[in-house]
């Protein structure tokens, strides 16, 4: 599966989501958004699934470097799973992408999670925000990546099958991550764990993808929503004072 960030666009629309917050204070920012409406679970490279148990609003869970699973991550190999570089067909960070779907039943219009802490009296460190674990082959964590805390995620498309929100590492990450995995002969992998607050029940999934297209510097999103903010004021100068056409 590819999916192509259009970095222009997306700075965008993460900005009126209210999905594009401080990504200089994470590892894995938001990218863009992605429709594949009617896919299933089973249909794409799930490696995380979450449903939180009887009337919790807080779903926190993981996965363990043996496949095992932890908190309210749901067992299987369709829903929760360890994953390497291989299974993706990729071999360098920058193509590593992560798709956050949510599927809460839309008691919010629209429905909406939150990233948090994980409350889990054991592996809560595995499952913070959104966090991705490097361990190796043997078991050792090697480094983890996380998203920012408190952020709002907006739930692109009804049901499960892969919509949602692109997640990457950013370009410093990137560098790090490809450092262990040439000191460590590609023997890394990979897990998953996540905690969202404002649950209202609905499953939510994340699934590895390989993306095509460079992450943009944080200071970049910045710049380019600045840049568009100029473009759409200028039009409206232009229309507001018709002896300034072009011809």
């Amino acid at each position: 599966m590819k999916i192509l960030t259009r970095a222009a666009a997306a700075a965008i629309a993460l900005a009126a989501a209210g999905i594009l917050s401080s990504p200089a204070s994470a590892s894995l920012v938001p990218l863009t958004t992605t429709d594949l409406t009617g896919q299933g679970v089973g249909a794409s490279f799930t490696t995380l699934f979450l449903q939180a148990q009887g009337n919790s609003t807080t779903e926190s869970g993981g996965v363990m470097f043996n496949g095992t699973v932890f908190g309210d991550a749901g067992s299987g190999q369709s829903q929760s799973r360890t994953f390497t570089f291989a299974d993706l067909g990729i071999t360098n960070a920058s193509q590593l992408g992560l798709i956050v779907n949510l599927a809460e039943p839309g008691s919010e219009n629209p429905p909406f999670v939150t990233t948090a802490m994980s409350p889990l009296a054991a592996n809560a460190n595995l499952a913070n925000t959104i966090t991705l674990n490097v361990f190796s082959s043997t078991g050792t964590l090697l480094e983890q990546h996380t998203a920012a805390n408190g952020l709002t995620l907006l739930q692109v498309a009804s049901g499960l099958g892969g919509s949602g929100i692109v997640f990457g590492l950013d370009s410093a990450e990137q560098t790090q991550l490809n450092n262990t995995i040439a000191a460590n002969a590609g023997n890394e992998v990979f897990t998953l764990g996540a905690t969202f607050a404002n649950a209202q029940g609905g499953p939510e999934t994340i699934s590895a993808v390989r993306l095509t297209g460079a992450v943009p510097e944080p200071s970049t999103w910045a710049m380019m929503v600045l840049g568009f903010v100029g473009v759409g004021f200028m039009a409206y100068r232009r229309r507001s004072n018709p002896k300034f056409r072009w011809t």
